[in-house]
């Protein structure tokens, strides 16, 4: 709370009572015949300036519902009970104003018709205020709800095993690949703008789980998982349609609310001028009647000059060049620019700037914190992908990923007219070598299995992935069958010369069998043949006893 003697207000009352004491002081001095013009006059102006001051008021009052109007619409405020309280604050300011010029009465026939102007946009405006304050209130509640949708698909996503856990059959790994789709596809759906994105994203959530639902399911945990996906999932693309479309009415009702308040804004500052150019009249009226007497108020209408334009200065420079300030700080800051709110003085107008800085501050840690949020949506969709394509045990790509490069390798062959090798391997008496020294040992030897593999590959185009379990894959564009078996053998003999210790093996070491095949595509052959025939070689390594190479015909 400002102090009294610190207050904008009471030095205007000081400055004008000074005034007004000096102005009453050279009538007084004039004489009766003075003093009885100025009791005229006196009365006249009291009756036409009160309505004009309460006309003033009233075009005050209409410039501030308009300005908290356009608050609302820039300054994004969602405040439900903040917004009603407000609408109703306003409502009772602008009747008082209405019912203070009524009761001093009109300006004749024109004050009429500008009454009737009112009227035209009051109701509308106050009318189209509550329902925005309602529109409000229910965006507040979608976005309630719109937070919870996230939580529940953080718990439904953290209540999702592995998808390369070696626990899972290949069907639950299916269901794993599956419901992350479904649940990524929801995800985007909660920050989609477009009616059309929205519609493509519920089409993959519900080809994912029409997958899920086809999937012969034994585990009670996944079963549950899945009921719950059924059930929490569609909620999202129900509400963001519903927030969208709040959303797109709320901003109408603001803009036509802002219409509405510049309409009343006009018809109240058309009824100022109106009962200004009346008084003005009036004013002219009995200045022409003490015309005679201006010569002797001379010299105390230049005093009072002096003082009027002294106050003039003062206030010019204590209150509107500061407020000019203040104005073109907020423009800036509206238009994005960040510049100095002025906040000197211990006043209306130095809290006003203090209210305005808390305002942007606000403003800027919720953008900093939106930004942020938005950074961690990226990082978990990002970690959500590479997830899918990686398997965890080895770091190699998983099947899932090898059968997308082999879809694309095949089609890039067959257009091109290459060859395209694919080499099965599978660790020769991996069961054996688990039995033997755990399952720990059994992860180490996989892993460096796949490293020393990995390592062979000098080609960006050629891919090695775990296939499942001990067997690994290697994808090879452009090699023909012999450059492929020379591969093989050189595979064969780095993972022999690891010397991993493995006693229920021939060799002693851990080694490996492969099975090559190589082949042109063409329309008439399948991918998926290409991986038989080099599986189909890889059994016909282990007939010829293991720790060998074998190439399909």
């Amino acid at each position: 709370m400002q102090s009294i003697r610190h207050s904008i207000g009471t030095r205007l009352s000081l400055i004008i009572g000074l005034t007004f004491s000096l102005y009453l002081a050279v009538v007084l001095a004039v004489g009766y015949v003075i003093y009885q013009q100025y009791r005229g006059f006196s009365e006249l102006a009291s009756s036409q300036f009160g309505r004009a001051l309460a006309a003033a008021e009233l075009t005050r009052d209409a410039e501030i519902i308009a300005a908290e109007v356009f608050e609302i619409m820039v300054g994004n405020r969602r405040s439900n009970s903040a917004g009603n309280q407000r609408a109703e604050n306003l409502t009772r300011l602008y009747q008082r104003a209405r019912e203070r010029l009524e009761q001093l009465g009109g300006a004749g026939e024109i004050g009429g018709v500008l009454h009737e102007e009112l009227n035209r946009w009051q109701e509308p405006f106050f009318s189209s205020l509550d329902l925005l304050g309602t529109q409000l209130a229910r965006e507040e509640t979608l976005k309630a709800a719109h937070l919870r949708h996230f939580d529940a698909f953080f718990l439904l996503l953290q209540q999702l095993p592995a998808v390369e856990s070696e626990s899972l059959t290949p069907d639950e790994q299916r269901f794993v690949s599956q419901a992350l789709v479904a649940l990524v596809s929801t995800a985007s759906v909660l920050n989609a703008e477009r009616p059309g994105h929205i519609a493509q994203l519920e089409d993959n959530y519900r080809q994912a789980m029409k997958r899920l639902a086809t999937l012969p399911l034994t585990a009670p945990q996944l079963l549950r998982l899945r009921a719950k996906l059924e059930m929490v999932l569609p909620e999202a693309f129900h509400s963001r349609p519903a927030l969208l479309k709040n959303a797109r009415a709320t901003l109408a009702t603001a803009r036509r609310t802002r219409v509405l308040a510049q309409k009343l804004t006009s018809a109240t500052y058309s009824y100022h001028l109106q009962l200004k150019a009346t008084a003005q009249k009036a004013i002219a009226d009995h200045q022409r009647l003490i015309s005679r007497s201006l010569l002797g108020l001379l010299l105390a209408s230049l005093v009072l000059a002096t003082v009027t334009l002294g106050a003039v200065v003062h206030i010019r420079r204590s209150i509107v060049q500061r407020l000019n300030q203040l104005s073109g700080a907020m423009h800036s800051h509206l238009q994005g620019l960040s510049v100095p709110i002025p906040q000197e003085g211990n006043d209306e107008i130095s809290g006003m700037g203090a209210s305005f800085s808390v305002f942007v501050e606000a403003r800027c840690r919720a953008e900093q914190q939106l930004e942020e949020a938005n950074r961690h949506l990226q990082q978990m969709n990002a970690e959500l992908e590479r997830l899918s394509v990686t398997d965890a045990l080895t770091g190699l790509a998983n099947r899932r990923c090898f059968d997308q490069q082999l879809v694309q390798e095949w089609q890039r062959a067959e257009r091109d007219g290459n060859m395209l090798a694919v080499i099965m391997a599978d660790v020769d008496c991996f069961k054996a070598y688990n039995d033997t020294y755990g399952h720990q040992q059994g992860d180490e030897c996989l892993h460096r299995v796949a490293r020393a593999m990995s390592a062979c590959l000098q080609r960006s185009s050629d891919v090695v992935a775990r296939y499942g379990g001990e067997e690994f894959v290697m994808l090879l564009p452009g090699l023909d069958g012999r450059q492929a078996e020379r591969l093989a053998w050189k595979l064969l003999t780095v993972v022999r010369a690891l010397g991993i210790e493995h006693d229920g093996a021939e060799a002693g070491v851990v080694t490996l069998s492969l099975g090559v095949a190589s082949l042109s595509p063409n329309s008439s052959l399948h991918p998926d043949g290409l991986v038989g025939l080099a599986d189909s070689a890889l059994y016909a390594a282990k007939a010829a006893g293991r720790n060998t190479v074998q190439v399909a015909d």
